[in-house]
């Protein structure tokens, strides 16, 4: 992750809209964000996620299924939600426009298509973690962790829905100020990814928050480099620690048996006592908290910028690569 970028951009003016949350639950995770603040300072943007939404009316969008690596992927889930569709509809007029625009994601690399009236986009979702002197925030007590998978499961795909005219509480209203003005650093990334950075906080200058990933890092040379993909608890990310001790480690770093008992064992034991820290020979790996934010502006979401990677071909093109 790099170090939000200068902070003495000129952007646009934008309001947001407090309402002071005075239940119980809201003051605990307002007071948790506030010393969350304090103790991890430093904000630093990370590599996109990306997904889809589907207009809702007014400002409203229905944000779904933001998972996604790369705007291909989301195009692929966006696709797949609307063949079960159509798969589900008795409408024959419907049935002809879903398998019109599905055969076009099939084809092409489209980043908005619309059906029934309402526009469905893929859009792309930034990522930032916060730092402190002993490296980056991991998640916080009000934060939910779900043990069971058949929780956990269902906040991957999690239908949300942004109004960024809505209000909010304090403690989001502060981050989605820090965050707004966020871009990629000059000097750690290529100038096409610099330049489109800088562009979207003027383009899209308003900013939803989204609920926080999280992620495996390790401490490597004093800092922190990433482990895992971003997921949605801290459980999921406990368990891509798991995984790699147990099955990539080994083969990847040609343990020793001696060696591999001991990282099965450091498994074993997340598993039975979920940590988020954890040194195993000398490694320290960590769970990792995720903020992420939606740019909108009055056209709705920020789609795939320009800068983007992109590799994947849309399936029709693979399929004709092959032949």
């Amino acid at each position: 992750m790099g170090d939000m970028g200068d902070s003495e951009m000129r952007t646009p003016a934008v309001v947001v809209r407090v309402q002071r949350r005075d239940d119980p639950v809201g003051a605990v995770t307002e007071d948790d964000a506030a010393r969350r603040a304090a103790a991890y300072p430093t904000i630093r943007i990370g590599a996109p996620l990306f997904g889809h939404a589907v207009h809702a009316g007014a400002s409203r969008w229905q944000v779904r299924a933001v998972v996604a690596d790369t705007p291909q992927a989301a195009r692929d889930t966006l696709a797949h939600r609307l063949r079960m569709r159509l798969d589900d509809t008795d409408d024959p007029r419907l049935a002809g426009e879903l398998t019109a625009v599905v055969d076009a994601l099939d084809r092409e690399k489209l980043d908005e298509v619309v059906v029934a009236g309402r526009a469905h986009r893929i859009v792309r979702v930034d990522t930032f973690a916060r730092f402190g002197p002993d490296g980056p925030e991991p998640p916080r007590p009000t934060d939910r962790d779900p043990r069971d998978a058949d929780d956990h499961d269902s906040f991957l795909d999690e239908d949300i829905l942004v109004d960024p005219d809505a209000a909010t509480g304090m403690g989001e209203a502060v981050l989605r100020v820090e965050l707004m003005t966020a871009h990629y650093p000059r000097a750690q990334v290529p100038a096409d990814v610099f330049a489109d950075s800088v562009a979207a906080v003027t383009s899209h200058p308003v900013g939803v928050v989204l609920p926080a990933r999280y992620a495996a890092a390790e401490s490597v040379g004093g800092s922190w480099r990433p482990y895992s993909r971003a997921v949605a608890t801290p459980q999921l990310a406990r368990d891509e620690i798991a995984f790699g001790l147990r099955h990539i480690e080994p083969r990847l770093l040609r343990l020793t048996d001696e060696q591999a008992a001991l990282y099965h064992q450091a498994a074993d034991e997340l598993d039975g006592n979920p940590v988020d820290d954890l040194t195993v020979l000398g490694r320290r790996f960590r769970v990792t908290r995720i903020e992420t934010l939606l740019r909108m502006s009055v056209d709705g979401p920020e789609g795939p910028r320009p800068s983007d990677p992109d590799p994947d071909q849309p399936p029709a093109a693979d399929r004709q690569s092959l032949d």
